[in-house]
């Protein structure tokens, strides 16, 4: 996990990244600029203006001729008129120079109002955006916040830059969870309008038709309209083409509409064509809610917005010079070298273990507080079971599936449904599968090669579902470890889960299987957990490789006990296994479920000192994996090669394609 590098290699490495992340940067020459940008030389200086400014006549011109003096002679026009039509033009094309140049906001610190400079951060949200809008595309951004970076800020000044320059009539609205913060938000356009240069032009802002909540440019006839989650009809009745949903993960179920009901309602207000604009931010309230399920699409493209995130590495303020860097690198954590992995600088370590010392911060409240990736932003209500450097190096290994279907036989249930297992591949099959029998076949068979465990859950889509886990050890002979083959995830009647898990156990090298009971037992009184358990014994007289609870050479005279039974303490067992095994990386067990991985993020230490998934959210593929895992790396003998002429199973087949 940790990379080791040398000093010099270190302080290379470390001016290239801050040389990147904090580029020299002035708005008036365009110099540090994330936004595409064309020299043009005029008058004896080199400025750098967007690419699109090159449209305007004026520009194009002056780019030819290299001097205003000149521009005006050619055009017969005056000088003072020449350079304003030149900054006219820039203004519509350069929006970082139109804000440094026209807008003021008031700095947090000294309370004063200010030229609108861009941060680096800001200018990164802003190549996003510019990006989108200069391709045709519609503007749709889901930001994540950490800290005050200024995210909010810049978007609604870009919305109003929109407004100002780009179209008349196109109206904005901000929504927050209550209607204050709305207003405040809007503020950010009231001060512009009132600081606004009256060279370059005026901004009037009155009522809109009586109402307080509205507010209407009237030399531009946009409306800048307001509303809260909590009352969202007073918007309804105009046509926004900007819409700017703030703190979303703090909105509020109301016994009339859900926050995703009330988010899809109101994105549906704005049409999805060129120029109009979706922003949709929030600090992160944990995982599971709204928010953090839009953002997870984002990330995965299965939506039109684009995830942005600001980690506290990327914030100027957040550096330490460092005095001694040899000192400084001795005795490094597997953190700091998370933080250098993912391209923090030096300095930027140095300030994150410095501030936490000082403000004596334990390291959740700094995850918390200035999360270094979206991951960390996301954290759950009580303490990640996982840390997020464990999850994110276990993501590492996920993949998709190379094979999707489910097994068949003669039957579904009984002794026939363990003949003539085959594969049927199937894009909505509820089994998943990496590492194939039929692709992985050895020059002579494995003894105690896999293993398999299962979570039994309900029968409905609103249940937990019942996974089967198979875990392969084949790699464990060449010296490897231990590897996610397939899972089974769905849901089913645990009298016919029972015969299926039988059936993939025996697909799968005749691994060992372990069924966790306790699902069972919490029934109670109700007869149909012990008939299930009477399934599982039924199961003991055909196959047979289930795992024990109890161990039969030294009590003979009891019945076995087929299944794991999941206490508490039991549950810490084979949780405190997986969780060792991916602190040591892909050295310690190899996962390939994206399902599972998610779980992990999920999974909590509750309050009461339990373990589980938050709220919303499910463990059972987690549970499953956990238990495989340990069946496979802290219970089972180790693997060994066999002659064939010893194999009794006539090896299953795999169906036609």
């Amino acid at each position: 996990m940790a990379t080791k590098l040398s000093i010099d290699d270190a302080i290379k490495i470390n001016k290239q990244r801050d040389e990147k992340l904090f580029p020299h940067y002035n708005p008036f020459t365009g110099v540090g600029s994330k936004i595409k940008r064309k020299a043009i030389t005029y008058d004896g200086q080199q400025i750098y203006l967007p690419e699109s400014a090159f449209s305007e006549p004026i520009i194009d011109r002056l780019s030819r001729l290299k001097s205003v003096k000149s521009l005006a002679q050619r055009y017969e026009i005056k000088e003072d008129s020449a350079l304003k039509a030149i900054f006219e033009a820039r203004f519509k094309h350069d929006f970082e120079f139109w804000a440094v140049s026209c807008v003021k906001i008031q700095d947090k610190v000294t309370k004063q109002m200010i030229p609108f400079r861009l941060r680096p951060a800001q200018g990164k949200l802003l190549a996003t955006m510019e990006g989108m809008r200069l391709a045709g595309k519609p503007i749709r951004v889901i930001l994540l916040k950490a800290r005050q970076w200024g995210g909010s800020t810049l978007v609604q000044i870009y919305m109003a830059w929109m407004q100002i320059f780009h179209r008349k009539n196109w109206h904005s609205a901000i929504v927050a969870d209550v209607e204050n913060q709305a207003r405040n938000i809007r503020s950010m356009f009231t001060k512009l309008a009132k600081e606004y240069p009256s060279e370059v032009g005026t901004l009037t802002l009155r009522p809109f038709e009586g109402s307080s909540n509205i507010r209407e440019i009237i030399e531009r006839g946009n409306i800048l309209g307001i509303g809260s989650a909590q009352n969202p009809n007073s918007l309804r009745s105009y046509d926004y083409a900007m819409l700017h949903m703030s703190e979303v993960g703090l909105w509020k179920e109301t016994p009339m509409k859900s926050a995703d009901d009330l988010v899809q309602a109101l994105r549906g207000t704005v049409g999805y064509f060129p120029d109009t604009m979706i922003v949709m931010e929030s600090t992160a309230k944990g995982v599971g809610n709204l928010f953090h399920k839009e953002w997870q699409k984002a990330v995965k493209k299965e939506s039109r917005y684009h995830p942005e995130f600001v980690a506290w590495w990327e914030i100027e303020i957040y550096r330490e010079p460092i005095k001694d860097y040899r000192k400084f690198l001795d005795g490094w954590t597997d953190y700091h070298w998370f933080l250098w992995d993912i391209g923090a600088t030096l300095e930027g370590i140095n300030w994150y273990f410095n501030f936490m010392k000082g403000e004596n911060y334990d390291h959740w409240r700094m995850m918390e507080e200035y999360p270094s990736s979206a991951e960390e932003a996301f954290q759950t209500t009580g303490r990640r079971y996982f840390p997020e450097i464990y999850v994110r190096e276990a993501r590492r290994t996920v993949r998709e599936p190379d094979y999707i279907g489910d097994l068949q036989a003669d039957a579904m249930q009984g002794k026939d449904s363990l003949k003539n297992i085959h594969f049927v591949p199937n894009p909505r099959g509820n089994l998943r599968i990496w590492m194939h029998p039929d692709d992985y076949v050895t020059s002579h068979p494995v003894a105690h090669r896999a293993a398999c465990f299962v979570d039994i859950g309900g029968t409905t889509d609103k249940s937990d579902y019942s996974v089967i886990k198979v875990v392969d050890r084949w790699p464990m002979l060449e010296g490897g470890t231990a590897e996610c083959a397939a899972e089974w995830r769905g849901h089913i009647d645990p009298a016919l889960l029972a015969w299926k898990s039988a059936q993939i156990a025996t697909y799968f090298y005749d691994a060992l299987l372990a069924v966790e009971v306790n699902a069972l037992y919490s029934r109670g009184n109700n007869s149909d957990g012990i008939h299930y358990l009477t399934i599982f014994n039924e199961i003991g007289n055909h196959y047979k490789n289930l795992f024990l609870r109890n161990n039969q050479a030294k009590i003979k005279d009891k019945p076995a006990q087929y299944g794991y039974h999941m206490t508490e303490a039991s549950k810490g067992v084979i949780l405190s296994s997986l969780k060792k095994a991916w602190r040591q990386g892909s050295g310690g067990y190899i996962e390939h479920s994206e399902v599972t991985v998610n779980e992990a993020a999920y999974f909590e230490i509750k309050e009461n000192g339990t373990l589980g998934a938050i709220a919303g959210e499910h463990d059972d593929s987690l549970i499953a994996t956990a238990g495989a895992k340990w069946l496979a790396t802290d219970y089972m003998p180790a693997p060994f090669y066999i002659e064939r002429s010893k194999i009794k199973r006539k090896r299953a087949q795999m169906a036609d394609f």
